[in-house]
């Protein structure tokens, strides 16, 4: 299978960890683009506790171009989330990882809530994302992609910059939205995707699931732009 070329040094994996800050929604005058940032930090009650950064895409685009819809509560058997260690753990990007989130082939909701969505601003994103993080400190669990800018040279470096300017952590998780396109083969096993515990609870959470709007385009909208109406579904 083919994975997605996420930036080098990235990691797809799960975080587990606390939040213990909400940046809530900003604004790369740089990119264009908006985040919703988290501080969390893993309690591994280790002496010196990693803390990351959690990167949230809201908006890449002028235009709302994000689908995001959340389930609350989110409870399943199909995610083991109490097997799931605190702090970052890195996930092989393969059926047999019973971690790795594919929303596609392992679906774990209906993924048409998701796709036949509309796209929301990144101030609706951020007032969704805003109720579970602006008065709580709640208990994560995220997939994505881990960065780590501590030995990154170029000063421009997003994360780089933030640790530097504004004494953010340098670690962060990024790519937490479905790192696929719906409907074609190949970036298998590395989905991301945000889940928030419930006061506590071993099992419940509330889940947000994001994709790009050209990433998760409806059946009707695809079938215009495609030839080929029958996908061939080859098996490696």
């Amino acid at each position: 299978m083919d994975s997605v070329n996420f930036a080098p040094g990235k990691v797809y994996g799960v975080l587990r960890a606390n939040v213990i800050a909400d940046n809530g929604e900003s604004y790369s005058h740089k990119s264009g683009a908006s985040h919703y940032n988290l501080l969390s930090v893993d309690n591994q009650q280790s002496e010196t506790p990693e803390e990351y950064q959690i990167n949230i895409d809201i908006q890449s685009l002028q235009s709302a171009n994000v689908k995001c819809i959340s389930i609350d509560p989110f409870i399943t058997s199909l995610i083991p989330f109490s097997s799931i260690p605190f702090g970052f753990t890195s996930l092989e990007s393969n059926d047999t990882n019973e971690l790795a989130l594919d929303l596609v082939r392992r679906p774990v909701f209906d993924l048409n809530l998701l796709i036949e969505s509309q796209p929301l601003t990144a101030d609706e994103i951020a007032m969704k994302l805003d109720v579970y993080f602006k008065n709580n400190k709640p208990n994560v669990i995220i997939f994505g992609t881990k960065y780590d800018d501590k030995h990154t040279l170029e000063e421009s470096h997003y994360g780089l910059q933030r640790a530097q300017r504004e004494n953010k952590p340098a670690r962060g998780i990024n790519d937490i939205h479905m790192n696929q396109i719906v409907r074609e083969d190949g970036r298998a096993y590395q989905d991301g995707a945000l889940f928030i515990q419930n006061n506590d609870q071993d099992n419940t959470y509330a889940a947000f699931f994001f994709c790009f709007d050209n990433q998760c385009k409806t059946e009707a909208s695809s079938e215009e732009n495609s030839i080929d109406h029958h996908h061939h579904h080859h098996h490696d």
